[in-house]
């Protein structure tokens, strides 16, 4: 193939020619599993991207428990929806942000009747370091504020850690934990696609934002790949 230091045929040169992406479930409206396919606004995305690139997605069905160690590895090449950490950064490249996430507690009613003050951000945190019973995603990043809380050894002997995000909203339903963390547009679609969820209770504060961007394994992709992804994510974003 011809090389030049312009143009698309340049570009298409710099990254692989299959990019490997695992996934399990549904998180709305990020991913959609269903028997006809995987879909989903990051899913679309992240295929428009690698149009442009000249690459192909090949979607790998896997425990949520398995990708970060499978991208450091380089068994898999990209993950979405991700926050950046200094921890990730040292095994995976971190596109520009391509949206923002924000992740709010949810609870509950009787946690807030037995607990009012609950409700605002410095009284959660006093009583998950004290009390609470919490369930979470244990890979998920959560701010730095609540990585240092779980930390904490009663906390951790209290924690329920679950990867998946319907059983972690079925124990706080059930009353067997007492709150989780999810993202905020996440579980707005939830509660409208299964009314059961609605009696639970969002606290009215966020827990944490951030930018949310692609992680690339380092293994497998090179920074000038990455500058191409940049690039593509830019244009998406133009009218």
């Amino acid at each position: 193939m011809l090389l030049c230091c312009c143009g698309s045929s340049a570009l298409l040169a710099q990254c692989p020619a299959q990019i490997r992406l695992p996934y399990n479930s549904s998180w709305l409206p990020y991913i959609v599993v269903t028997d006809e396919g995987v879909t989903g606004t990051d899913i679309e995305l992240i295929r428009k991207v690698l149009k442009d690139l000249g690459s192909e997605l090949q979607l790998l069905s896997m425990p949520e428990s398995r990708a970060l160690n499978d991208l450091a590895s380089g068994k898999v090449d990209l993950l979405f929806g991700a926050s950046y950490t200094d921890e990730r950064a040292k095994f995976a490249w971190f596109s520009k942000p391509y949206r923002h996430e924000a992740n709010v507690v949810i609870v509950h009613p009787l946690v807030v009747q037995r607990y009012p003050e609950v409700t605002t951000k410095t009284a959660f945190f006093d009583l998950a370091r004290r009390k609470l019973i919490g369930t979470f995603n244990p890979k998920g990043f959560y701010g730095a504020e609540f990585e240092q809380l779980k930390l904490q050894q009663p906390v951790q002997q209290r924690s329920v850690p679950i990867f998946d995000a319907e059983q972690r909203m079925a124990l706080v339903l059930n009353q067997r934990a007492d709150f989780t963390l999810a993202d905020q547009v996440s579980v707005r679609l939830r509660f409208e696609e299964q009314p059961m969820y609605q009696q639970l209770v969002v606290l009215p504060f966020e827990l944490y934002r951030a930018d949310i961007h692609l992680m690339l394994s380092k293994k497998t992709v090179d920074a000038a790949c990455v500058e191409q992804i940049n690039q593509s994510l830019r244009n998406q974003r133009q009218p």
